[in-house]
C-alpha cells in the first residue's frame, strides 16, 4: 500500500493552524492573564481593608484569621470562574467537569476537608480562643492562631506546633485559661524523722504569706508515706494569669525554709556490691 503524500499536513499547514489559534485565542489569553493578575492584587488589597475593618470593630481574634482565609478563597474562586466564562467555556460544561473532578478531589483531600469542617466546629463551639493555654494531641502551648486548616500553638520554650483542626475538634483537650482561677499542687519529699505537723504548718504559713493566694479557698497539706520518703502535697488556689509566677515563688520559698531549718530531704542511694 502506497501512501499519498497529500494525506499528510505540510509544515505550512501546521504553521497556519497555529497562527489561526494564536490570532483567535491569543488576545483572549493575554487579557485573561491580565484579569487574573489585576484580580489577585485587588483581592489582596480588599483582604487588607477587610482585616483592618475587623480590627476596628474588635472582632474576636479567634474568628479573624479563619474568616480572612475563607473570604480570600471565595474571592479567588469567583475570579477564576469569571475568567473561565470570559474565555468562552460554557458554564454547564465547566460545572459538569468540576462536579466530576470534585468527587475525585474530595476523596483525595478527605483529610483536608475534615480539617475545614473541624475549623468551623472550633469557631462555633469555642473550646478555646487565641491566647488560651491548652493541652491537646500530646502537646501544650498558647494558641497563636486558628486558621481554616490548622491551629498553631506556641510552647513555653517558643516552639511553633501545628495541629490539624479535624483531629483537634474530635479529640480531647484541656483548657488551662478558660477559668479565672486555678489550683496549684506542689509536692515536697521529706526524709523520715521530721516533725510532720511543724513542717506542714510552716509550709501552709509560707503559702498564705503570698498575697496572690486566694485565701477564700482552703490551703491544705496532704501527707503521704511511702517506702522512700514522706511526701507533702501542698494545695491552694490562685488567679490563672498568675499561676506560673506563684508556682516558681512558692517552690523557692519552701525550699529556702527547708534548707534554713536543716530539714532533711531524701536522696537517691546506690549500693555497690563487690
Amino acid at each position: 500500500m502506497v501512501l499519498n503524500s497529500t494525506n499528510f499536513l505540510s509544515w505550512e499547514d501546521v504553521i497556519g493552524f497555529l497562527r489561526n489559534i494564536l490570532f483567535d485565542f491569543g488576545p483572549k489569553l493575554i487579557i485573561a492573564g491580565l484579569i487574573l493578575y489585576i484580580g489577585f492584587r485587588l483581592i489582596r488589597f480588599l483582604c487588607k481593608k477587610i482585616n483592618n475593618l475587623f480590627e476596628k470593630k474588635n472582632l474576636d481574634k479567634s474568628l479573624r484569621p479563619f474568616l480572612m482565609s475563607l473570604i480570600s478563597i471565595l474571592l479567588k474562586a469567583l475570579l477564576i470562574l469569571t475568567v473561565v466564562g470570559y474565555l468562552g467555556v460554557e458554564m454547564t460544561q465547566f460545572t459538569a467537569i468540576l462536579a466530576s473532578a470534585g468527587v475525585a478531589i474530595g476523596l483525595a483531600l478527605s483529610g483536608t476537608l475534615q480539617n475545614v469542617a473541624g475549623g468551623v466546629v472550633l469557631l462555633v463551639l469555642r473550646p478555646f480562643r487565641v491566647g488560651d493555654y491548652i493541652a491537646a494531641q500530646g502537646y501544650e502551648g498558647t494558641v497563636k492562631s486558628i486558621l481554616i486548616f490548622h491551629t498553631t500553638l506556641v510552647t513555653t520554650d517558643n516552639k511553633i506546633i501545628t495541629l490539624p483542626n479535624g483531629a483537634l475538634s474530635a479529640g480531647s483537650m484541656i483548657n488551662y485559661t478558660q477559668m479565672e482561677t486555678r489550683r496549684l499542687d506542689l509536692v515536697f519529699d521529706l526524709a523520715y524523722g521530721v516533725d510532720l505537723n511543724s513542717v506542714s504548718n510552716a509550709i501552709i504559713s509560707i503559702a498564705k504569706e503570698d498575697k496572690r493566694i486566694l485565701l477564700e479557698k482552703d490551703v491544705v497539706v496532704i501527707p503521704t508515706i511511702s517506702q522512700a520518703a514522706i511526701t507533702i502535697d501542698l494545695r491552694f488556689w490562685t488567679k490563672t494569669d498568675e499561676y506560673w509566677d506563684v508556682l516558681a515563688d512558692i517552690n523557692k520559698n519552701v525550699y529556702d525554709y527547708l534548707v534554713k531549718e536543716n530539714i532533711a530531704m531524701p536522696y537517691s542511694k546506690v549500693d555497690i556490691i563487690k
